[in-house]
């Protein structure tokens, strides 16, 4: 409403309109046709065309492109001819922001404009750009930058300018996820099986340093828990060298040599902080639950996520890769306790840098595999990677380790429309335990496309094993193991790999849905049998209805009688179809129908409703399971499943139900952050993640996620930030309480990697209400009179600016005060209020106060406003 009365300011005016004058932009107005007479209306700045000063939310235009929106203080100024015009107050960090290269002109922000941290020396002075000009247009409610190109850095795309990347406060994080799984059998030979999991990321923030760690327990049946540190390291980023350094357990990245796990010191490029930057890949685990499964993941053997999922086809989406590209091993466990074991391949792109650009990566430390046992050894590692001209890169590393060395040369190439193509090789030489030194050599070939176009994905990587002798650092050094490990390898681990293909597909048929397909074949030097992975699907829908088919294969080993291996094939194929039926039940609500079949099991079919409630914070899914020709005594089950997203955190639980079995679990997730201002408790947030501060306005929808809303104290996270891009924080203007008022709902931030950003929203809590201020006279305070909050309070509500019957809309009141209206030459008065009982309509109060002119009323002039903060 306080806005509405400043834009119509305009519209009351010319209300009054008696007679053009000659010139174009003046105009002459008769005052006594506003109500009251309009005397001691100060209307000469409309007579000359201008507006009043004062606070405008305005669309903030670079060149003609939308660059910001955000409300200014306008004051007033004069142009060229004289005539008054509105100016506002640029600061640097907006123009940097903006694209403008502030350092290139120093008398954009002169030193000797004032004292530093006074306005006159943080506002920009536009006049010295050449060309560069600023205009407010008041009707359209524009400001209109124009600078010339020259002025202006290069655009970015996937990154934000470095002089706006935020490292953030310090904070301590915790990510925390926990589950419990109860499986019962009834009937003859009744049993019941238990499972625990946790998972703890606790972190530390200071300045640019990030301490992390990632620490597994977990428990099965009357096992004793285990505790398993995946990772503990701390790092930094050396923004002007475009590289982490890393402290602690990590993995090497495995575009050159395989993922080496280890801990001590590594210095790397970081794409992430150069334009066009090549994402860390993280595969999606897919496959095909027979019924509520728990999903176990291992990377370079460790345990880095588990779940527990409905029956049917499943795709895990958000793993917390640890960087290292180490294959994904995949365990899916039944409810009757039946396992599948499957690998993910983790294929990465061919090798194709811009010319001129240096990727680089250097290590050294021990050499630590998730078995314990295994003997300790020195390590180090050194890649570097360059573009060289005509679309060439050159790459090569060196291996080195007690019992190991390696070197590799590589070349790959950009074929432009083509895609990339690399090849490389290595030379190794080690002595596994036991043996004698062996020598061998590993060649290896790799091609990557997105044809957007088409919209098709296609990747390929052959691994050719040229000689028997070959093995990867890993491989040597896991054999150093005690007696006292328990460790295994997954089956067909412990043969020589001879070759390796790997491939992946995905197409876009535009209304026809999409395909994807993956595989993998390896074969080994021991044995004429392969091992083979595929999974296809596709997906797509009509209008809300959608469906989808899976099909995955596998190729296993299996000991026969004779005492040799004989392969062995698994399929499983699915078919899903949903339906929309919020249209009579609301909730997004939806019914799907699923049937699954497998090599030598019976097919199952599952009818479904899910749907969701309580604004999108509760998910809910319930499936009954039938399988016609099933040979044993369950036909039909029932399965249910809850999601709760909370303003603390989610929680899960699920309840299926047999004739001879039962299944419960249940889990809990959330993120919580120690501040500077406290503690704030939220969902699970990742590594790179927004503190919202609005305090005082509790229980606002933050970011448009299920249950993220602020807190009693007006705080919470937002998490999943993209690290030096610009990301928008937005707070819900329709579920702010009722004596809450946010100007401002957008706050644009650039964290970098692993940074908490505060998001800082101004809040003004307290009473709205529309006054009416009467002189001592009888008389309406005069229209465009400027009212605020008198003495320290001021910048609690803003201004608000008169009305022509004397009415004035001001938020953030207190339940009493004072009022300062100012307005014409220095005239001003003082009203005394007090908010009444009861809340007229909108939650607006309605009240009338007397503004009195006595020695009392503060001396000084209220500010147009008080409050431009630049949001982070």
């Amino acid at each position: 409403m306080r806005t509405t009365f400043k834009y119509s300011l305009l519209a009351l005016a010319c209300a009054g309109l008696h007679a053009p004058a000659a010139h174009a932009d003046s105009w002459s107005f008769d005052p006594s046709m506003l109500n009251g007479g309009g005397r001691s209306a100060d209307i000469a700045i409309f007579e000359q065309g201008g507006q009043l000063p004062g606070i405008y939310l305005v669309d903030i235009l670079l060149n003609g492109e939308r660059v910001d929106n955000r409300e200014m203080v306008f004051h007033q100024a004069k142009d060229a001819d004289g005539r008054p015009e509105l100016k506002t107050c640029l600061t640097r960090a907006q123009l940097t922001r903006y694209g403008v290269r502030v350092e290139a002109y120093p008398q954009l922000f002169p030193a000797d404009a004032g004292e530093v941290g006074s306005d006159a020396a943080q506002c920009a002075r536009l006049s010295a750009i050449p060309q560069a000009k600023e205009i407010f247009a008041f009707n359209s409610q524009r400001l209109l930058l124009s600078i010339p190109q020259v002025a202006l850095r290069p655009k970015l795309q996937g990154i934000a300018p470095q002089e706006l990347w935020d490292d953030g406060i310090p904070a301590f994080l915790l990510n925390y996820r926990a589950n419990a799984a109860r499986s019962e059998s009834r009937g003859y030979g009744s049993a019941a099986s238990e499972a625990l999991y946790a998972q703890l990321e606790p972190g530390v923030n200071l300045g640019p340093w990030r301490l992390r760690n990632l620490t597994t327990w977990q428990k099965q049946g009357r096992a004793e828990g285990k505790w398993q540190t995946a990772w503990t390291y701390a790092e930094r980023g050396l923004y002007q060298q475009k590289s982490r350094l890393t402290l602690g357990d990590r993995y090497t990245s495995s575009e050159v040599f395989d993922s080496v796990p280890f801990r001590g010191v590594m210095l790397a490029s970081d794409d992430l902080m150069v334009p066009f930057n090549q994402r860390e890949f993280a595969p999606v685990v897919r496959g095909i639950a027979r019924s509520q499964a728990r999903i176990e993941v291992r990377q370079n053997g460790y345990i880095i996520y588990t779940t527990t999922v409905a029956p049917g086809a499943f795709a895990l989406t958000d793993l917390p890769l640890s960087g290292s590209g180490g294959d994904l091993q995949v365990r899916v466990t039944e409810t009757d306790g039946s396992a599948q074991l499957f690998t993910v391949p983790a294929t990465t792109p061919a090798i194709a840098l811009r010319e001129g650009y240096l990727k680089y990566g250097l290590m050294a430390g021990r050499y630590r595999p998730a078995d314990a046992g295994t003997k300790e050894s020195g390590v180090a590692q050194a890649t570097v990677m360059y573009g060289l001209p005509w679309g060439l890169t050159a790459y090569g590393g060196l291996q080195g380790a007690e019992n190991y060395q390696a070197a590799t040369l590589g070349l790959g190439a950009s074929l432009g429309y083509a895609g990339a193509i690399s090849v490389d090789g290595i030379q190794s030489q080690g002595q596994t335990r036991g043996q004698d030194t062996h020598r061998g050599q590993s060649w290896r070939l790799r091609y990557s496309k997105t044809f957007e176009a088409t919209g098709t994905g296609f990747s390929l990587a052959s691994y050719q094993y040229a000689s028997s002798g070959f093995k990867s650092l890993s491989e040597v050094l896991d054999s150093y193991r005690g007696k006292a490990s328990d460790f295994r390898y997954q089956e067909g681990d412990r043969d020589q790999r001879r070759s390796r293909t790997t491939l992946a597909l995905s197409q876009s048929l535009g209304a026809l849905g999409y395909i994807s397909l993956s595989g993998s074949r390896e074969n080994y030097w021991q044995r004429s049998q392969h091992r083979d992975e595929l999974t296809a699907s596709w997906g797509s829908g009509y209008r809300s209805a959608s469906w989808s088919l899976n099909l995955t294969q596998r190729q296993r080993q299996t000991a026969a009688s004779s005492g040799q291996r004989e392969s062995k094939n698994e399929q499983e194929i699915s078919l899903w179809l949903s339906l929309p039926l919020d249209r009579w039940l609301g909730g997004n609500t939806r019914a799907s129908w699923q049937t699954l079949s497998g090599s030598g099991r019976d097919t199952q079919h599952e009818l479904g409703l899910n749907g969701d409630a309580l604004d999108r914070r509760l998910n809910w899914d319930v499936r009954e399971r039938m399988t016609p020709g099933s040979r044993y005594a369950d036909r039909s089950s029932s399965l249910l499943n809850l999601t709760w997203h909370g303003t603390y955190g989610e929680l899960k639980g699920g309840y299926g139900y047999s004739r001879s079995s039962r299944q419960m679990n249940a889990g809990v997730a959330g993120g919580m952050v120690i501040h500077r201002h406290g503690v704030t408790a939220g969902q699970p947030q990742g590594q790179t993640l927004a503190l919202i501060e609005a305090p005082g306005a509790a229980g606002v929808s933050a970011g448009g996620w299920p249950g993220v809303r602020t807190d009693w104290r007006g705080y919470t996270t937002l998490g999943y930030l993209s690290p030096y891009q610009e990301n928008t924080v937005t707070l819900d203007p329709t579920t702010l309480p009722p004596d809450a008022e946010i100007p401002q709902t957008d706050s644009r931030v650039v964290p970098t990697a692993g940074a908490v950003i505060p998001a800082t929203f101004v809040t003004r809590t307290g009473g709205r209400a529309l006054i009416t201020l009467t002189r001592a006279n009888g008389q309406p305070v005069p229209y465009g009179a400027l009212v605020t909050l008198d003495g320290e309070a001021r910048s609690r509500s803003g201004a608000g600016i008169v009305g022509d019957n004397g009415e004035v809309y001001l938020s953030g009141l207190p339940q009493k005060g004072s009022l300062l209206a100012v307005w014409g030459d220095d005239s001003r008065c003082r009203a005394d209020y007090q908010l009444p009982a009861e809340k007229g309509l909108a939650g607006v109060y309605s009240l009338r106060a007397d503004c009195s002119v006595n020695a009392s009323v503060n001396a000084e002039r209220p500010a147009a406003a008080t409050e431009q903060g630049e949001t982070k």
